[in-house]
């Protein structure tokens, strides 16, 4: 069914750049995003979208040079007075594997013709500025945030503009109250603020007057899903209002499927409306698994980053992947800059099933590039459903995405 799709595309995509040039015209995007894309063989669809998005150290050299060109135009277009930037990076990890993507943005925005450092604002590193050793003698030097006279600063490096690499899953840090303005992806999107639903209401909007232009049935690119807000875990009225929000999801995608004849259970997830790093989340079969919670289920449900526990949650529609690698479930991510896709890369979990969150324990980031599907891959064995189409539909996906999140970007 996915080739019938990208047909559909194929055949619509002067359609399809017309909605594009149409709907993103006085909209400001954000600076840049990244999305989990799932493939199911039937259908594909946007799975989360990260508005402050790691892993830049896993794009390729290809990758790497269109993200340097995207961001050059992006702030030719939208930031021209900006040569400075802060960029503003987490600061409860030491991860070397994100601080190797902080380091690749600093060099990203360097191609771009920016001056760049990496600085934090928090309280959590007590050191005034520290360097990582991340070996083949890479090194990143990181400093507190400064603020003097009105203007934030790494040292004497003055910076015109910050652009944050940290999702304010806590709250805007004290640091930069008053410097709101000169941050992108504002603050208002962080996840003290954001809902995943606000995300998928716009997603859903957008892909339906899609949908329509291109005459397609909008569930082939769209999860469903619905909200259950006020949630208490402890309670028994709050948990069997969650499983009745399964419920809804649950008996719309059996009916999708019934009118398609696709065989295979329906399952959703159930997730902490606001956060990130995959925590907050349940897979469930059915309203059963809901009921039948134990501590450990609640526990791990509630679980957030920075401890910070929530009480609506996002019941969604899962899509299991039909891509393999290795044998092994995987699911392409795509990066944006702005309106313009960048690249991407295939997430890899060896120790998740098809219908698993890929995003968990385990995951790996396997040098598979987009654009390298059909190159030999070190004798390993890639079985990617309709992979020419998957490339393009997903990139497709990516955009609609942005939109959404432009909008969500203008209503702040």
């Amino acid at each position: 069914m996915l080739h019938q799709i990208a047909e559909n595309f194929l055949k619509n995509r002067d359609k399809i750049e017309a909605f594009f040039a149409e709907k993103t015209k006085g909209l400001v995007p954000p600076l840049y995003l990244s999305c989990d894309i799932r493939n199911s063989g039937h259908k594909i669809g946007v799975v989360d979208t990260n508005l402050f998005p790691a892993g830049f150290n896993n794009l390729c050299n290809s990758y790497s040079r269109l993200t340097g060109f995207a961001l050059k135009a992006y702030f030719e277009t939208y930031l021209p007075e900006v040569r400075n930037v802060l960029v503003l990076a987490e600061e409860h990890t030491r991860n070397r594997f994100y601080l190797e993507n902080v380091l690749r943005l600093l060099g990203l925005l360097e191609e771009a013709g920016i001056k760049a450092r990496a600085v934090y604002a928090g309280e959590e590193i007590a050191e005034p500025s520290f360097e990582a050793d991340l070996g083949q003698g890479k090194v990143l030097r990181m400093e507190r945030l400064q603020v003097r006279e009105g203007r934030p600063r790494a040292g004497d490096f003055c910076g015109d503009w910050i652009l944050s690499n940290n999702d304010f899953s806590q709250g805007l840090p004290q640091a930069l109250a008053g410097l709101e303005a000169r941050i992108s992806p504002p603050p208002g999107l962080g996840w003290h603020k954001r809902r995943k639903s606000g995300h998928f209401s716009r997603l859903q909007g957008v892909i339906q007057e899609f949908a329509a232009r291109l005459e397609i049935d909008p569930w082939l690119l769209n999860c469903e899903f619905t909200t259950v807000d006020e949630v208490e875990l402890g309670e028994e009225s709050g948990v069997r209002r969650l499983a009745e929000g399964v419920d809804r999801v649950l008996e719309n995608v059996e009916a999708r499927y019934r009118h398609y004849g696709i065989e295979g259970p329906a399952y959703a997830f159930v997730k902490n409306n606001a956060g990130t790093y995959g925590m907050g989340l349940m897979e469930v079969m059915s309203s059963r698994d809901i009921l039948n919670m134990n501590r450990r289920d609640r526990n791990k449900l509630l679980s957030a980053k920075g401890g910070k526990k929530g009480d609506s949650f996002l019941v969604q529609e899962g899509i299991p992947t039909a891509d393999f690698y290795s044998g092994y479930p995987i699911e392409p991510v795509i990066y944006m800059v702005g309106f313009q896709v960048v690249g991407g890369f295939f997430r890899m979990n060896a120790q998740r099933d098809a219908f698993a969150s890929l995003n968990a324990r385990g995951m790996e980031f396997a040098c598979l590039c987009l654009h390298k599907l059909d190159e030999p891959h070190e004798g390993a064995f890639l079985n990617c459903a309709e992979k020419g189409s998957l490339v393009s539909l997903a990139s497709v996906m990516a955009r609609i995405a942005a939109l959404a999140a432009a909008e969500e970007m203008r209503e702040l």
